[in-house]
């Protein structure tokens, strides 16, 4: 059986805590190792290792807009934030 290949864009995260860890952004890595300490050793454990690896992907891919995007949801503010459709026509683009 052979390994699925990355694509060319895709961020080359391997999958261990240390790379994960690095790869998030600053405020997530604590919520991560808490997870990671607390689950079992086994299933567990990938299961919290495969959620914070996308978790980690995501965070590599993202953009000063989509920082910008992101707090103004948080907050409220809907003025420049894009449409379902644009965002989805965005990651289509990436393909």
């Amino acid at each position: 059986m052979s390994a699925i290949p990355a694509q060319p864009d895709e961020p080359d995260i391997p999958r261990t805590a240390n790379a994960i860890a690095a790869a998030l952004a600053p405020g997530r890595k604590g919520l991560f190792l808490e997870e990671l300490l607390a689950a079992q050793a086994g299933p567990q454990q990938l299961a919290v290792m495969n959620r914070w690896h996308l978790r980690a992907v995501a965070d590599t891919r993202r953009t000063d807009n989509d920082r910008t995007q992101a707090a103004a949801l948080r907050t409220g503010d809907r003025a420049g934030v894009r449409s379902l459709h644009g965002v989805l026509a965005a990651l289509g683009e990436g393909r």
